[in-house]
């Protein structure tokens, strides 16, 4: 056996236990000396630890290391703290590892009383101690008898061979195999993240989060796992992962899948079928059945679930795949009592960052550009998974983002067609579920026109789903205006993936953005007739409403119709118009700029912070942000709202929907249309921004905020009685004006934020700087740069510097554009002679990340 092939054996003793009189230690290594001699193990223990190295760092490493750990055990074993702290560590590594754990019994004590060690096998036979023996080399040989049954068992799997074959299905990405432009081949290992799990417990009541990494360190927490998904949630890709986690703890885990028969026969030959396919050269009968673990895919396809699940059970470990945490229909609790659940969840922010972060990264760019190519790449997909606009119409899975990157970079639109990119991406998902399920493409076009007609209904009916009643009456309705030569049950099985059928029998879209597609369609194709001119006249009348926003960007995605584009223009001149759009000169803000010496100015990150940390602390905030908003009904949210809010909603919502036409039509309308729909677009927010001015500027409003934050603040310092030394009543006043001066710079950042990012992208870079450089003021100048500064990470420090002194150039719109610019160091890599530029040249020092009292140049 090569020298790399042998196993660590860790030894773990007390001191007191190889002394001259009783050298167990010395005693043991003896005897297992032709083990060593044979090149199987070579052992390791405290007393190879040389001078002046990290003496608990090196134990803890040679711990984590070992393949085998033995633990001397004997009073002064059971009584020395760092015993007590190696063997908890050593009962960790074989929770997480499967790493075996022998007790041997050095002389006689309390183990059988150690709840932790009395379940182990000890050795010598039956745990007799060594001491209690005659002839101690009889002791000590029964141990290396035992010993070398559990090296050579351990040996015999940890060089088990996965066949080529199997092991090209573990690295296999499917689709994504050849799809990046940079990289030949993809592997699974080059693009996988860890999805987050939800947990319940076996009543399937939730209990939390967790994460298949978690579950795997503690897999003996949950020897028999039930992990659930959706359709394209990632179950078989997890499957993969687990498997390579799995055989690297030294388990021997067998794939099983089978949805050419649905696992019809015994689940037995299914396993002994499936390791002969992945593993060389071994019987599986030689093999403890407590090393192997049973991975079953899709076995929500099983007919005769409950007999699968009894004959699992000679197996100590399994994992268990289906399509819903209810998908075991089983009635003897007895069976699946035992199991643990889990499903997959979508990709929170952090997480889609993570995967897109990976897939970009598989080329040889600069950092600066990936950067780049991962805020593009990321924002296309929070569009198309409809998160710019509303909680999401797309389930946000590996599978529909990877495979919408793929399709909206490397796959042309058909000529003849009218539909954008983003459109394009959303019919492409259409088409490959109609070809899985084996549809022609001389047949795409019926079932295209079925689906538009079924959502069309669906809308006018005001319903979120058909009954069964329902449906028929749609059926019948079709088939009066149309002709349909496809059987109705062919033709619902082939539209499995798109139309579902809940346990109630009521038909559905499977996901909202197919409903929204469809329904748009049909508008966009009916667009002449006088109905549906009302009815999108109504939806752009309504964006407020999450679907109607969503109706309106489908509906450009498949017409670029001039009505369509002239009532949304039309609808945006008429949000908050009794105010101008904000300029942010001096003369508009003179009431903001009076109180700059108490408002907080930019600082450069510390030198010690990297973006990538600033990155993951904002993606933390959107995690929170869009975990908090999943179970919340938006029409309750309307509701509530004054006419204040729905107008605020409303206005926000149409910029949204602006923003999102210019980009998808960016190439494909008329320059003036885009600049037209820009500039209106971005007076929406600005008219906004001037209504809250005519707010803050007037001394009793001024008034009524500050009381309120001072009160707000006293009932704060109230509740903390420890706080001996309380402020007065003037003091506390002037914190209560500090804070709201800042809150209002925080607020025109923020409105600014919002146009940069609702109309910003690289693809319109020409269009916003003619806009805003016609335009001229200091609000349009920071709209610009904020645009360059995200979109084409190009920062124009010489220009900023040139703007900000001239004479219209507010006070509070230099400390706005100079935090877009701190903001923007602290998102990107910025090298010493940049930073040196921007601290001399826009006077922003880099201390802390906000400060006061710094002189400005």
């Amino acid at each position: 056996m090569e020298q790399n092939k042998k196993l660590k054996l860790f030894i773990s003793y007390s001191h007191q236990d190889n002394l001259d009189e009783n050298p167990y230690i010395e005693q043991f290594k003896k005897h297992i000396a032709p083990l060593k001699d044979n090149g199987l193990i070579e052992e390791w223990y405290d007393r190879e630890i040389l001078p002046g190295e990290d003496y608990q760092n090196k134990i803890d490493n040679n711990l984590e290391d070992a393949d085998i750990i033995c633990l001397f055990i004997s009073p002064n074993f059971l009584s020395s703290d760092n015993c007590k702290k190696e063997k908890k560590k050593a009962l960790e590594l074989r929770k997480q590892k499967g790493i075996p754990v022998i007790p041997i019994i050095l002389s006689p004590c309390g183990w059988s009383d150690d709840k932790d060690i009395s379940k182990l096998l000890a050795l010598p036979t039956d745990g007799k101690p060594v001491s209690s023996f005659r002839d101690r080399n009889e002791a000590w040989h029964d141990v290396y008898i035992g010993l070398k049954k559990l090296i050579e068992k351990e040996i015999k799997i940890k060089q088990l061979e996965i066949t080529e074959e199997f092991e090209n299905f573990l690295q296999d990405t499917e689709m994504l195999t050849e799809a990046h432009s940079q990289k030949e081949r993809v592997f699974l290992d080059d693009i996988f993240v860890y999805p987050e799990l939800d947990k319940y417990d076996n009543l399937r009541e939730y209990e939390g989060k967790t994460s298949p990494e978690e579950l795997l360190k503690n897999l003996l927490d949950y020897p028999k796992i039930v992990i659930a998904g959706e359709d394209r949630s990632g179950k078989t890709t997890l499957c993969k992962i687990m498997f390579k986690e799995l055989r690297n703890k030294n388990f021997i885990p067998v794939y099983v899948s089978d949805k050419k028969t649905h696992f019809s026969g015994k689940i037995e030959n299914k396993i002994l079928h499936s390791f002969h396919e992945q593993y060389k050269g071994i019987d599986i009968n030689k093999i403890d059945k407590e090393r192997i673990i049973p991975i079953i895919d899709d076995f929500h396809l099983a007919k005769n679930k409950e007999k699968h699940i009894k004959d699992l059970s000679i197996y100590p470990r399994c994992i268990v795949v289906v399509d819903d945490i209810f998908g075991l229909n089983i009635k003897d609790e007895k069976l699946i009592g035992s199991f643990a659940y889990f499903k997959i969840r979508e990709l929170k922010p952090s997480l889609r960052y993570e995967l897109i972060k990976k897939w970009v990264s598989l080329t040889d760019k600069e950092i600066r550009d990936i950067y780049k190519d991962i805020d593009r790449t990321t924002e296309l997909i929070d569009s198309i998974l409809g998160k710019t606009i509303g909680r999401g119409i797309m389930p946000s899975y590996p599978f529909f983002i990877l495979s919408a990157i793929v399709t909206y970079e490397t796959f042309a639109i058909p000529l003849d067609q009218e539909i954008t990119s983003q459109g394009y991406c959303y019919q492409a998902f259409i088409y490959f579920y109609l070809r899985k399920q084996g549809v022609k493409n001389d047949k795409i076009d019926i079932y295209i026109n079925f689906l538009t007609e079924l959502a069309f209904y669906i809308y006018k009916e005001k319903k979120y789903e058909l009954s069964p009643d329902d449906f028929t009456s749609f059926m019948k309705l079709y088939l009066e205006k149309y002709n349909l030569p496809i059987e109705k049950e062919v033709l619902l099985k082939n539209l499995s993936r798109i139309v579902s059928v809940d346990s109630f029998n009521n038909y559905s879209f499977r996901y909202p953005y197919l409903y929204y597609f469809f329904v748009a369609k049909y508008l966009a194709e009916h667009i002449e007739d006088d109905k549906i001119k009302e009815e999108i006249e109504t939806i752009m009348n309504n964006l407020y409403v999450d679907e109607n926003a969503y109706f309106a960007v489908f509906i450009a995605h498949h017409s670029k119709n001039v009505n369509i584009l002239e009532e949304i223009e039309l609808n945006a001149l008429c949000l908050f118009d009794k105010y101008k759009p904000a300029t942010l000169t001096k003369d508009e803000v003179k009431f903001f700029d009076e109180q700059a010496d108490i408002i907080v100015k930019a600082v450069l990150p510390p030198a010690n912070i990297t973006p990538e940390k600033e990155r993951m602390e904002k993606l933390k905030m959107q995690n929170d942000l869009e975990e908090s908003q999943k179970d919340i009904e938006q029409k309750e949210d309307i509701d509530k709202e004054d006419s204040l809010g729905k107008e605020l909603r409303r206005a926000i919502k149409t910029v949204e929907v602006m923003g999102c036409i210019i980009k998808n039509r960016a190439g494909s309308l008329e320059k003036t249309r885009l600049e037209e729909i820009f500039v209106e677009a971005m007076n929406v927010l600005l008219r906004i921004l001037s209504s809250f001015f005519e707010i803050i500027k007037s001394e009793d409003e001024q008034k009524a905020i500050i009381d309120f934050i001072s009160e707000r603040l006293r009932k704060i310092i109230e509740k903390k009685e420890e706080r001996k030394r309380k402020p007065g009543e003037e003091n506390l006043r002037e914190i209560s004006r500090i804070i709201f001066w800042n809150l209002n710079l925080l607020a025109v950042y923020i409105i600014i934020y919002k146009i940069v990012h609702s109309l910003g992208s690289d693809k319109l870079t020409e269009i916003v700087k003619k806009v805003c450089d016609e335009v001229s003021t200091p609000a349009s100048f920071l709209v610009k740069h904020g645009i360059l500064m995200w979109y084409n990470k190009n920062l124009q420090i010489d220009k900023i510097v040139e703007r900000i002194d001239e004479k219209d150039f507010s006070e509070m719109a230099k400390r706005a554009i100079k935090l877009m610019v701190a903001n923007h160091c602290s998102l990107h890599p910025i090298n010493y002679k940049d930073r040196q530029r921007i601290e001399n040249k826009l006077g922003i020092p880099a201390k802390k990340l906000l400060t006061r009292g710094y002189k400005e140049s």
